[in-house]
């Protein structure tokens, strides 16, 4: 398991600790820990694409080129199917619904992460937590059964180097 997966877990476990009233701070928790989970996996797909066959070391620094509200400004585009004339030309197709889901969940999770992290004032609940992993989960199946199509390539680079594509 790598660390993706072992978040996703982590933020399951988050949503069943306290059985009557939840923790507010578990809660908060595993919504960061499930974006975070879906974040690692596009990041580690995304190094391992570009530098396949280099040490780990290399693919470490790589991870760190991308960043987050870039990454969420191209799954809004990849989500609403509306990607840049410099994307599209990329792409051999429509967006897969599968990608779409993918793109659309990591913007809410994002939002939720942000959120949880730094919004003092909101509540939670075990159900609306329950269902974002859920969610998140969901969109692990739909990414890793498209990981290895031509429009994940195109997905992956985006989310590093798009913003330097529409110059």
């Amino acid at each position: 398991m790598g660390l993706a997966d072992d978040l996703l877990e982590q933020a399951k476990l988050l949503t069943t600790l306290d059985r009557g009233k939840p923790r507010q701070a578990s809660l908060r928790r595993a919504e960061s820990a499930a974006y975070y989970s879906l974040f690692h996996l596009l990041v580690a797909d995304a190094a391992q694409r570009l530098v396949p066959h280099s040490q780990l070391e290399l693919r470490n620094r790589v991870s760190r080129i991308f960043q987050h509200a870039e990454m969420k400004r191209v799954c809004k585009q990849f989500h609403q199917g509306a990607t840049t004339p410099a994307l599209h030309a990329l792409l051999s197709g429509p967006i897969s619904t599968e990608l779409q889901f993918a793109a659309e969940i990591f913007v809410a999770a994002q939002e939720a992460r942000h959120s949880a992290d730094y919004d003092i004032g909101s509540r939670y609940t075990r159900s609306k937590t329950v269902s974002l992993v859920h969610n998140v989960e969901l969109a692990f199946i739909a990414w890793r059964s498209i990981r290895s199509s031509d429009e994940a390539d195109v997905f992956l680079a985006a989310l590093a180097f798009a913003s330097r594509w529409d110059r």
